[in-house]
């Protein structure tokens, strides 16, 4: 299935009306890689208004090492627009423009695998008061599904509709008394439908930007049912594209955190491999979601990230962002675990 078989409408940039699921989830990320500030993070807002329920994720790697993040949480979603808390997506120009605003504290982290205990973390870890700022504009043509076409669909516990878009952005972060000019290139992508973070075995989801300002997305996910699906993408000279990844390997440290990760992709150019390393000092984020079955059993989903240095087989540099889904095996994460893909496992 070419993730280019659709062309996603204006409309979708906005807010959905929600199906009668509990799990029902509408959410929009950002994610945003600047090389000469030696910034990388990203911005999430969620909404689940049959709940109702809300959240903002901010997360930002600083070039000396400090990792700055927050979470917030509301009952209180309204009916339309993009916004929790002190995050807010603006939609300026459907699939074109965008602005991105951020005010509020942000924990500081030396070391964040912390926040494996998130609530020990937030309660002991200090706080930087933080304004972000990011206009953004589109790099290529979104791409992915509007939830209408079945066979469209990647992974029906994540999301029904969900298209993504290449991205530059221009702005600036402030926090406490550092300041930084931040420029260069991401991805973002628009979600909705009913949301089990339980629901796949395992993904990755890769995004490089270069420092000629193209980029590269790949995602490998690993069903319950054994199916493995894999996608990619790249843009260059601002043309979204197809793209095919082939193969993609992962160098794990010892407490189960992406070190490296290589890809084999098929691009409209020729073949590359994507190499992705953790920036030194290696700064790992565990984020943790757990749901109780119906019989009692408690699933713990760990979704891993970092900072990466890429380069590619054709010379290109740049930042990106690797994240990591996986479900929690005695503590560890199942895709360590050469059974990862051997066949299916039990629904969730």
């Amino acid at each position: 299935m070419s993730m280019f078989a659709e062309t996603i409408a204006p409309e979708h940039e906005y807010r959905h009306v929600p199906d009668d699921q509990p799990a029902y989830n509408e959410s929009t990320y950002y994610n945003f890689c600047c090389p000469e500030a030696g910034v990388v993070g990203w911005m999430r807002v969620a909404m689940q208004p049959n709940q109702p329920a809300g959240q903002a994720g901010v997360l930002v790697f600083l070039p000396d090492g400090e990792t700055l993040f927050g979470y917030e949480r509301t009952t209180s979603v309204p009916a339309a627009g993009l916004a929790v808390g002190g995050l807010a997506f603006d939609i300026l120009e459907p699939h074109r423009r965008q602005r991105l605003s951020f005010d509020g504290p942000l924990s500081s982290f030396a070391d964040p695998t912390v926040l494996a205990t998130p609530g020990t973390a937030f309660r002991e870890a200090p706080k930087r008061e933080t304004r972000i700022r990011l206009s953004v504009t589109g790099n290529g043509a979104s791409f992915g599904t509007n939830g209408e076409t079945p066979e469209n669909v990647l992974e029906d516990s994540l999301a029904i509709g969900h298209y993504e878009q290449f991205i530059h952005v221009d702005g600036e972060l402030a926090a406490g008394d550092l300041s930084l000019r931040l420029r260069g290139g991401g991805l973002r992508d628009h979600s909705w439908g009913p949301r089990d973070w339980a629901g796949p075995v395992l993904y990755r989801w890769i995004t490089a930007a270069f420092d000629d300002g193209s980029a590269v997305m790949t995602l490998d996910v690993l069903r319950r049912d054994g199916v493995r699906t894999r996608r990619a993408a790249a843009v260059s000279g601002g043309v979204a594209t197809q793209a095919e990844l082939t193969d993609l390997s992962v160098e794990w440290t010892a407490d189960g955190f992406c070190r490296r990760a290589v890809c084999e992709v098929g691009t409209a150019g020729g073949p590359v491999t994507l190499t992705g390393t953790a920036r030194a000092p290696e700064r790992f984020v565990p984020l943790r979601h757990r749901r109780t079955t119906e019989d009692g059993t408690e699933l713990v989903t760990r979704i891993g990230y970092s900072a990466y240095e890429f380069v590619t087989s054709d010379g290109r540099r740049g930042l990106g962002v690797v994240e990591m889904l996986d479900q929690m095996v005695d503590g560890r994460p199942i895709g360590m675990a050469a059974t990862a893909a051997a066949g299916p496992l039990p629904r969730a």
